[in-house]
């Protein structure tokens, strides 16, 4: 049971060990973990801040069970006190099938399965062993971490975009609530009778800080869905500087130029190797906070929304595959203006928002 006036903090403890830092994040793991179950399961942070609450209410059968399978122990560990005074409440059978351990291994991570020994005990160690983590925590105003993040400045990137990218706070920075937000701007001034249209923006990038070959790549991500708009969290290889685009290979884990869709695609080059060969899938989108994954294996990537797969493309559906060469990616995020999305008309909103809550790769 929690200690009065300080919430439950055996439920708080195994949600940080998972590497979960929000009540909402909690929430979307265990609708996630429903969803692997067969379980259709409505879980708001309202939910969640009642179980961590002094007096936590006993969980719906259908909750309980997704608690137990996401964090491997009875909820009678997880601060929550049985419904009767006598007997614990029924609960699922708590030894994993190799089925249910194969796929909690694939959504966490096989670090994550070894490390959760026990639950309600504070450790040191986060039960995820992350490559790179970001939760942008810095004060509001501040830079990116400058070890993480470097900058692509300038304009004239293809494709008919307008912007130009900057390294300035006015189009990058973390708010102080632990989101990082890169915003595009617009400003209009009559130059000799023309009236001229310049937009600025922000393209970051773990270009020669950080690359990893294979894993789990993880983003929470609020869109600002309006026209000629583009943002995108994108990986190109880091052999980048030696070899360009298309041969270093190209995925875009999100990408929204066409209304409320996102698309995410693996390019391969073409056999001229000045094109790409595509494979992708396009999935509803809206303005709040979503979660998207890629799994890159040996087996090709796979693209979830939510916690829902959407979208696996295998090296035998692209000629010419350049992803099981060893060769390490890096992450891109920017905020395009036009381009493929078209001019922005003069009813969007400016200044734009692409905001991120995290990313995590393992």
């Amino acid at each position: 049971m929690s200690n009065s006036g300080l919430g439950n903090s055996r439920l708080r403890n195994a949600r940080q060990g998972l590497g979960l830092r929000s009540q909402r994040a909690l929430a979307d793991a265990v609708a996630d973990a429903g969803r692997r179950m067969g379980l259709q399961l409505s879980v708001t942070e309202r939910t969640v801040r009642r179980w961590e609450s002094d007096s936590p209410p006993w969980p719906r059968p259908a909750h309980q069970a997704a608690l137990e399978s996401l964090l491997l122990c009875p909820v009678t560990e997880l601060g929550f006190t049985p419904r009767t005074k006598n007997a614990a409440a029924p609960h699922p059978e708590r030894t994993m099938n190799r089925r249910a351990f194969v796929s909690m291994a694939a959504f966490f991570g096989a670090a994550a399965m070894t490390q959760l020994t026990s639950c309600g005990t504070t450790t040191d160690q986060s039960a995820v062993t992350y490559a790179f983590a970001d939760d942008f925590d810095g004060p509001a105003g501040s830079a990116p971490d400058p070890s993480k993040w470097g900058y692509n400045v300038g304009a004239g990137w293809g494709d008919n975009e307008l912007e130009a990218y900057t390294s300035s706070r006015a189009n990058s920075f973390q708010d102080g609530n632990g989101n990082l937000v890169i915003r595009a701007t617009k400003s209009v001034r009559i130059l000799d009778g023309r009236t001229v249209t310049a937009y600025r923006s922000a393209r970051l990038n773990t270009l020669g800080k950080f690359s990893k070959y294979g894993g789990t790549f993880e983003a929470r991500i609020k869109l600002d869905i309006q026209r000629g708009l583009w943002p995108t969290w994108w990986m190109i290889g880091a052999n980048f500087p030696s070899v360009g685009w298309p041969a270093c290979g190209e995925v875009d884990m999100l990408e929204n130029n066409h209304g409320s869709v996102v698309v995410s695609s693996v390019h391969t080059p073409d056999n001229a190797g000045t094109g790409v060969l595509t494979k992708d899938a396009a999935v509803p989108v809206d303005d709040d906070w979503h979660t998207w994954r890629t799994w890159w294996n040996s087996g090709g990537f796979t693209f979830y929304k939510d916690g829902v797969e959407y979208l696996t493309v295998e090296p035998a559906q692209l000629a010419n595959w350049c992803f099981n060469s060893r060769v390490p990616m890096s992450m891109i995020l920017d905020l395009a203006i036009g381009g493929i999305a078209g001019a922005p008309p003069d009813n969007v909103r400016f200044p734009v928002d692409l905001l991120v809550d995290y990313i995590r790769v393992w």
